[in-house]
């Protein structure tokens, strides 16, 4: 298989992520009952629409290795900060 396949079919599996990963934790917030968005729902929603941008542009060739890896080792930093001292709420669900 030619690599411009590929890659085209890997940017639109990165493209469909967005309206699909946005659209999986809405439903899950509307299934469960949950009211409003947490700070964990607000960084995985951040994830979902940055993650697949950086992936873009860096098959694409706008991004060298080095911009690349720093902004994939800050994006996991954001995702995983405060990891250790999340304490969800009794109350809450999904959070």
């Amino acid at each position: 298989m030619d690599p411009q396949t590929v890659r085209y079919f890997v940017e639109m599996v990165a493209v469909a992520m967005w309206p699909l990963g946005i659209g999986a934790i809405f439903w899950q917030r509307w299934v469960s009952g949950s009211k409003g968005l947490g700070a964990r729902v607000i960084q995985l929603c951040s994830v979902i629409m940055l993650f697949p941008a950086i992936l873009i542009l860096g098959l694409e060739k706008v991004l060298d290795g080095a911009t690349l890896g720093t902004l994939i080792g800050g994006l996991v930093g954001y995702a995983l900060s405060g990891v250790g001292e999340y304490q969800p709420s009794s109350s809450s669900s999904g959070d």
